[in-house]
């Protein structure tokens, strides 16, 4: 099964999961029906609450999950799918408030004081998490403190919303119905607690150390880590780990970085990491000894079918990391297959790996090709864009086809490469890639656009489920 197919049964199941606990109420004893826009505002706040439960699970870092459908689809779903469950969740009191004006009671705090305290909490902190997820970089909020907050405040909605539908009871008036619920937060939250203290539990007993930090291009490090214990990560090239670099794993500057060791490296693993944010900015000032703590392996990139005909590799930036560990890891499984390289920078400064590539090009079937977006003068190669027209002249056109491709670099470039390489007749499926950060769920590439369209066409019936729901 492709990982296209393992998409459409995964957003089905996710569908199941949001609606099944809707109709579960519906057994045993019925309430007197209450006309259909209160019963549709009912299932809406069901459905909603349902979905939200789901959502701290497709972050919850569990690898298998993560290896098999692919970071950067998890991410995008869980984005896109997340403002759908707020969009239900809102709709849930506007529609009740619009059809009967009685229900103004539960927002009254002098007819229930917690109640209406707790609701109005909910009804600020749906917009508040909407507006810091969209716009968190204009805010220029704190990577790390924005995130333990969307959580904290996912959590809290959450909370809050078990104990609202229990307490009314009016579809959940046995205990039976009411423990269905409770489980569906406490899986929710089991998943953020597994990621905040028990994985950092695990990783505690295998802690790595800094042995190098080498700059091997301007502004790009790569540093080499030891397992303390012996024991380091195991990962297939192309995939990623979460690094911390601090006394204990349960700091909370945690980062997303390619691994750019080889996979069949047992000694430990090496990261290269460009200047570019608040933590990066320092990343060639890490002392030699630091503890360094790696959560992983994530992520579904690297080379799936173990003897192609033949692979193509673009890079742009930094984004060379996951293609250096995949060309190290051929390397050292004597590879014999051709291999392509393409990779894109501003400048020649900006090059990483550049000697070792020429080495690697002696030990392998490959090919290298730099493209400068900004050369000297002096520069011979390639210049400008990773286009059609480039990969054109650089893949063999009788063979490209059967190839298989990794992209790794900025969103804007990943996306150009993709539609570039499926211009030239490349098959969707032959290409790898992979955006493993939040900000991954705004790129617009083809695979970025499949998962919108599953997601709206998912709310589309879960909306009609709810629909149902209310008419029955």
């Amino acid at each position: 099964m492709n990982r296209r197919a393992r998409l459409w049964v995964s957003a089905l199941a996710y569908g199941a999961l949001t609606l099944v606990p809707l109709f579960v109420v519906h057994l045993g004893s019925i309430p007197r029906e209450r006309g259909f826009w209160i019963e549709f505002g009912v299932a809406l706040g069901f459905v909603g609450l349902a979905m939200l439960g789901l959502q701290s699970i497709l972050t919850a870092r569990f690898p298998r999950i993560s290896g098999s459908l692919g970071q950067d689809a998890l991410l995008q779903f869980h984005r896109q799918a997340g403002l759908v469950a707020f969009g239900l969740i809102l709709a849930h009191p506007v529609i009740l408030l619009a059809s009967n004006s009685a229900y103004w009671a539960f927002l009254d705090p002098t007819k229930g004081f917690l109640r209406a305290f707790f609701l109005w909490i909910v009804l600020a902190a749906l917009p508040t998490i909407i507006v810091t997820a969209l716009w968190r970089d204009r805010l220029k909020l704190p990577y790390e403190w924005w995130r333990l907050g969307h959580g904290a405040l996912a959590m809290l909605i959450v909370l809050i919303g078990l104990v609202h539908i229990t307490r009314v009871a009016y579809y959940l008036e046995s205990g039976w119905k009411q423990a269905l619920w409770v489980g569906i937060g406490a899986a929710s939250i089991g998943s953020v607690l597994y990621v905040r203290a028990l994985k950092p539990l695990r990783i505690r007993r295998h802690p790595h150390r800094v042995d190098e930090v080498e700059e091997i291009a301007d502004g790009t490090w790569e540093l080499s880590l030891s397992a303390e214990s012996g024991r380091t990560v195991r990962f297939r090239a192309g995939q990623f780990g979460f690094l911390t670099i601090a006394a204990t794993p349960f700091d909370l500057e945690q980062h997303p970085f390619s691994f750019a060791s080889s996979a069949r490296d047992t000694a430990g693993v090496r990261f290269a990491i460009k200047e570019l944010g608040d933590f990066t900015a320092g990343i060639g000032d890490v002392e030699v000894g630091s503890r360094a703590w790696v959560d992983g392996p994530y992520g579904s990139m690297g080379l799936h079918d173990q003897r192609p005909p033949g692979v193509g590799l673009v890079a742009g930036g930094i984004g060379i990391t996951p293609i250096i560990s995949v060309l190290r890891t051929l390397r050292d499984e004597g590879a014999t297959h051709p291999v392509v390289v393409i990779y894109a920078n501003q400048r020649t400064t900006d090059i990483a790996y550049r000697r070792e590539l020429d080495d690697l090009a002696s030990q392998l079937d490959l090919t290298v090709v730099h493209v400068l977006a900004d050369p000297d003068a002096s520069w011979d190669g390639e210049r400008g864009l990773v286009d059609a027209a480039l990969l054109d002249r650089h893949l063999p056109a009788d063979r490209r086809a059967r190839w298989r491709y990794l992209v790794c670099g900025p969103p804007p470039m990943m996306e150009a490469a993709e539609t570039a390489l499926t211009d030239l007749g490349i098959p969707l499926d032959h290409i790898e890639s992979e955006r493993f950060d939040l900000g991954a769920a705004a790129s617009v590439g083809r695979r970025a656009v499949g998962i919108r369209r599953m997601v709206v066409g998912l709310s589309a019936v879960v909306v009609a489920g709810a629909a149902l729901w209310a008419a029955v």
